[in-house]
């Protein structure tokens, strides 16, 4: 199969985050990034995000007692810290496919073969039959999520903002054992190159995780 990115820049999980600042780092990066950049997240401890669209108090009502933080993109309540957490976040211009459903499908059937390696016949993406209603990520299939057999292993959402995409990701393997994460940007981009936040990223980050993800006004809103 055909690669998504002619390049791609990798972002290893070498620093640990808490959820405001996981989201703060993926929105500065999709303002600056000039290459197209998979990042894995670390996390501090357990953490709930949950989608734009989403209330609170649902959240805490399903998820009492563990810190939560509302995502810039959409989707469901995801419960982090046994999952593998990711990004991928595609400046103006980098992205192979205009259309949000298009690129969610292609991106999907490209990891099908990295999640489970080898033959997998029992991995697919979601049809109109798989999909369900409901506010939890992986209670609730969406279409082109993946599926081994009828359980969702991965779910995602976008965010298209000044032409670019930021996508983030949740993989959930019921024997907590997760492929190499740099194999799935080989599997994605021809050439793959290396990404260290700089200062610059750093401080904006900081600022924007004060500022938005760490407030009430954002968090609670309705």
């Amino acid at each position: 199969m055909a690669r998504m990115f002619q390049e791609l820049d990798f972002m290893p999980a070498d620093e640990p985050f808490d959820g405001p600042m996981q989201m703060a780092v993926d929105e500065i990066l999709l303002r600056t990034v000039s290459r197209p950049l998979l990042r894995i997240y670390r996390w501090t401890a357990p953490c709930v995000t949950f989608g734009y669209f989403q209330g609170l108090s649902e959240v805490n009502r399903a998820f009492p007692g563990i810190p939560a933080v509302r995502r810039w993109t959409g989707g469901g309540m995801v419960e982090h810290g046994e999952d593998l957490t990711f990004s991928l976040v595609i400046p103006p211009g980098g992205h192979p496919a205009a259309a949000p459903a298009l690129f969610y499908r292609r991106l999907h059937g490209c990891l099908a073969s990295w999640v489970l390696p080898g033959p997998s016949p029992d991995v697919r993406l979601a049809d109109q039959g798989d999909v369900r209603k409901g506010s939890s990520c992986f209670q609730a299939p969406a279409l082109d999520d993946l599926l081994s057999g009828e359980r969702k292993i991965l779910g995602g959402a976008q965010r298209r903002h000044a032409g670019g995409i930021l996508y983030q990701g949740s993989l959930r393997l019921p024997s907590g054992r997760y492929p190499e994460a740099r194999s799935m940007a080989l599997l994605l981009g021809e050439s793959v190159g290396e990404f260290e936040m700089g200062e610059s990223v750093r401080r904006s980050s900081e600022e924007l995780a004060s500022a938005r993800y760490r407030s009430l006004e954002w968090n609670g809103r309705v």
